[in-house]
């Protein structure tokens, strides 16, 4: 069967708007994925706070693991050659934190000042990547010092 030449040029037609449509699912289901990604940081975020306050070292624990699965799902699509999020960044730096001011809970002397040391600096990269995460997700950029003046405060 003959084909005429104006169609044959016309025939990639059909398939454009469902490329087209294809295309922009891709980055709109991943922007509602991130915005999932900072409501658990920001729900974890407060829990750590309350955590620290009362120097709850198991608490600080279950929010780690929390923190864990979103880290680990980033890790496997990172190594897949996907990109890694600024909240999911942030997830990353509020883990470390946490597990850090849990184990610091732990120690006494000087093994709990390198400790807490690492903490805050984790708290101030948190601060910075969640700040970015909730630029991205076209957010009111919050205050996120929480975790950091609780640090303070151990």
């Amino acid at each position: 069967m003959a084909v005429l030449p104006r169609l044959r040029k016309l025939g990639w037609l059909a398939l454009g708007p469902a490329l087209f449509m294809s295309a922009g699912a891709f980055p709109a289901h991943a922007a509602g994925k991130d915005a999932a990604t900072q409501q658990t940081v920001s729900r974890e975020e407060q829990r750590i706070v309350k955590a620290l306050a009362a120097k709850d070292s198991k608490s600080l624990q279950r929010s780690v693991s929390t923190l864990g699965a979103v880290i680990g799902a980033a890790m496997k699509r990172k190594q897949a050659g996907g990109e890694v999020t600024p909240c999911e960044m942030a997830a990353h730096s509020l883990g470390f934190a946490a597990l850090s001011a849990s184990e610091a809970l732990a120690q006494k002397g000087d093994a709990r000042q390198v400790l807490k040391d690492d903490a805050t600096a984790a708290a101030g990269d948190f601060q910075t990547d969640m700040q970015a995460c909730d630029k991205n997700n076209s957010r009111k950029t919050g205050n996120h010092a929480g975790v950091v003046k609780a640090l303070r405060a151990l």
